[in-house]
């Protein structure tokens, strides 16, 4: 068994799983009283320039709290990106992404007769000459255990290409606890452990490293707070996924840290950040606005090395 290199990470990778192109998966459950959030925008920064330049915006259309559409364009390059959402039977269904009006990405979600998760399969086009490939993610749901097998395809219908293989356990609040792959690529095993408070807050990600000789070696660990505001990101994740489906997903956002994928599944909206990758080079500094009604109107994160920003995102949610 090889032992890979510590997670390589490529700085200031989109937060989620759903598109390349900007189509982060967000969800909201607002209460009854409560003002509805009709539209959540996401931007990135060029934090070279002084002060810092909006480089990519996207809008994030939401009807009954879910996500409908989203449209986007590139400040620098001029490119216009977009998406929709679909559903059956209140079930997220199919994503259909477009970059300049061409189709790019389309993925779709297969569940079984208890409505549970079973393939997750994402297609993308070449514009160019309307190629595809094809990724494919399936689940067996046991009794303590989920495992999903990733596999990758030329034609959409021999999925030989095997990538990865996982073990994930959830609690019985539905927060993914712990996470096992098995890189085919790589030819070795790691695994994580999460821990939660009583709100579904995570705490803690601890990520290992099995060695050749079967030790266990801590790879880095990120540690979390929360303030008392509901999240309404991953408030709008969950009505658009499911929060099952949003831990059987998670492991599929990018891996870089700065990312800071938490802000997802958190009920609360995340106040610190700390992170042990990279003998902790780097500081990470989150600014919340809130109204009145103790609502996070917006949030900004920032990385910061040796006192420079080196990358910016933000999120806005805007109410009827």
């Amino acid at each position: 068994m090889k032992t890979s290199p510590i997670f390589i990470v490529t700085f200031f990778a989109l937060i989620c799983f759903a598109c390349s192109t900007g189509d982060n998966i967000i969800e909201q459950n607002m209460n009854g009283n409560e003002p509805s959030v009709v539209s959540y925008i996401y931007k990135t920064y060029n934090v070279s320039n002084t002060p810092n330049t909006v480089k990519d915006s996207t809008n994030y259309m939401i009807s009954d709290n879910k996500i409908i559409s989203s449209s986007g364009l590139n400040l620098e390059t001029l490119s216009q990106h977009a998406s929709n959402y679909g559903y059956v039977n209140g079930k997220i269904d199919e994503i259909q992404s477009f970059n300049n009006g061409m189709l790019s990405r389309i993925q779709s979600f297969t569940y079984d007769a208890n409505d549970d998760l079973v393939e997750y399969q994402s297609e993308y086009i070449d514009p160019n000459d309307s190629s595809s490939s094809f990724e494919r993610h399936l689940f067996t749901h046991t009794a303590d255990t989920i495992y999903s097998s990733w596999t990758r395809s030329d034609d959409g219908i021999n999925f030989d290409i095997s990538v990865s293989d996982f073990k994930i356990v959830l609690d019985v609040n539905t927060n993914r606890t712990y996470l096992e792959t098995y890189s085919y690529l790589n030819d070795d095993t790691q695994f994580e452990v999460n821990t939660y408070d009583a709100n579904s807050n995570i705490l803690n990600e601890s990520k290992y490293i099995v060695l050749d000789n079967g030790n266990e070696f801590l790879s880095f660990e990120n540690n979390y707070t929360t303030t008392t505001s509901e999240n309404l990101f991953n408030s709008i994740n969950e009505a658009t996924f499911t929060r099952k489906n949003l831990m059987l997903l998670y492991h599929l956002q990018s891996t870089a840290v700065n990312s800071i994928n938490a802000k997802s599944i958190s009920k609360n909206t995340l106040n610190t950040f700390e992170s042990t990758w990279g003998n902790s080079f780097a500081n990470f500094e989150i600014i919340n606005m809130t109204d009145d009604n103790n609502n996070t109107t917006s949030s900004d994160f920032k990385t910061i090395i040796s006192g420079d920003a080196i990358a910016r995102f933000s999120q806005e949610f805007i109410f009827e």
